[in-house]
């Protein structure tokens, strides 16, 4: 035991990408399901097969019976809609896992490749170190994030307040009054629910280091190539173009490696962050314009929910604006100083650069802060045009 806390410990202090990349492997690697193992394991199969049945069971299945005979009206209708919400999501999340999981090792050997060509300059590592801890902390606070908000607030209230979701729970079970319907119904709610926020914290977490290590890639790139002002040309003139030339063949290279990265990031996440985006906004609507009382019960699930859109938004909006920043460190590089061949060569990487790279949910929405601002006032549009 000792020693487990004490790697726990070394772990958690490192600020390595290979710890990094461990952090985030850290709950899909001790449920079966690593993103570098070969295939997926048996007790990891036994996981989804229980995950996707119970979620259809308790959410789709109890707001069936609860509609059918239990609801009262039309704010019991659209609080139902939470319910489905949750089915959704997690059945979302769940077909990322398993049929994304090729594209997702292959971005992640892609991460792989961009970070070490990143730590071969020396001055490049100390900084990206620091990135990489930024980035490792912010994976942590997110996964205290999900103890307080899922494992301390929303299971204890769905267990205790079982009839008060606007679904039935554990249909077939009743009455729960006898023994032991109402335990096992409470064995199962908490199971479920435990297997599904630790399914959206593997999800949450392997997005924030993924959009988050882009973005730090493309700051690297960009300090080092201002960084080519610094050479000067009034001695040793033959030395300083060799040298650029060859920092200049690497850095068109890298940056041509990123820019693979990001279409991959497009590629594997384009649909999953769309269906998240539309459920997490029409999740927001009801919440203003039902009445409190009615969805005080999913509150953690609108917190969660709005915080997920935020950092969507933010996440994908520090990757364009780290591209423009590499666009202008391009332009002001001190091409002017360079020899032809050179000019050439920035030549190339300024167009490449100029393209802009905008990553966008189902391939139509962009992920950046102005698609955040604009569905929130959206939001408050329609809320209070609803309730004038």
């Amino acid at each position: 035991m000792r020693n487990f806390i004490l790697r726990l410990k070394s772990k958690l202090t490192d600020n390595s990408f290979d710890n990094l990349v461990w952090l985030v492997n850290l709950f899909p690697t001790m449920l079966g399901f690593s993103y570098f193992g070969v295939k997926i394991k048996d007790v990891s199969a036994l996981f989804w097969i229980f995950l996707l049945l119970s979620t259809f069971y308790i959410n789709i299945v109890g707001t069936i019976v609860y509609q059918k005979y239990h609801a009262a009206g039309l704010v019991d209708t659209l609080n139902s809609y939470f319910n489905v919400l949750i089915f959704i999501i997690t059945y979302n999340y769940c077909r990322w896992f398993l049929f994304e999981r090729k594209s997702l090792i292959n971005l992640l050997e892609l991460t792989n490749k961009n970070n070490d060509m990143a730590m071969e300059c020396e001055n490049s590592a100390e900084k990206l170190k620091e990135i990489i801890k930024s980035i490792k902390n912010l994976i942590i606070i997110w996964y205290l994030f999900h103890l307080v908000n899922g494992v301390f607030v929303f299971i204890p209230k769905r267990i205790s307040e079982m009839d008060d979701c606007s679904l039935s729970s554990c249909v077939g079970l009743k009455p729960m009054s006898e023994h032991p319907n109402k335990e096992v119904c409470m064995v199962i709610l908490t199971a479920h629910a435990l297997f599904c926020i630790t399914t959206t914290a593997c999800y949450d977490a392997t997005f924030l280091f993924l959009f988050a290590h882009t973005a730090a890639m493309f700051e690297i790139l960009k300090e080092e190539t201002i960084s080519l002002n610094d050479f000067e040309t009034s001695t040793d003139n033959s030395c300083d173009m060799r040298t650029v030339t060859k920092r200049l063949r690497n850095l068109i290279k890298r940056h041509s490696l990123i820019l693979h990265t990001v279409k991959k990031i497009q590629d594997i996440y384009s649909t999953a962050v769309g269906i998240s985006l539309g459920l997490e906004a029409i999740s927001m609507c009801l919440f203003f314009v039902l009445p409190f009382e009615a969805v005080l019960n999913l509150v953690p699930i609108i917190i969660h929910g709005l915080s997920m859109f935020f950092l969507y938004c933010y996440q994908g909006q520090k990757i364009t604006t780290a591209a423009e920043g590499f666009e202008m460190a391009v332009y002001c590089c001190g091409w002017e100083n360079f020899d032809v061949k050179e000019q050439k060569m920035i030549l190339i990487m300024l167009k490449q650069s100029q393209k802009p790279v905008i990553l966008k949910a189902a391939s139509v929405a962009p992920i950046c802060i102005y698609s955040f601002a604009y569905t929130m006032q959206s939001i408050y549009k329609l809320v209070t045009a609803f309730k004038t």
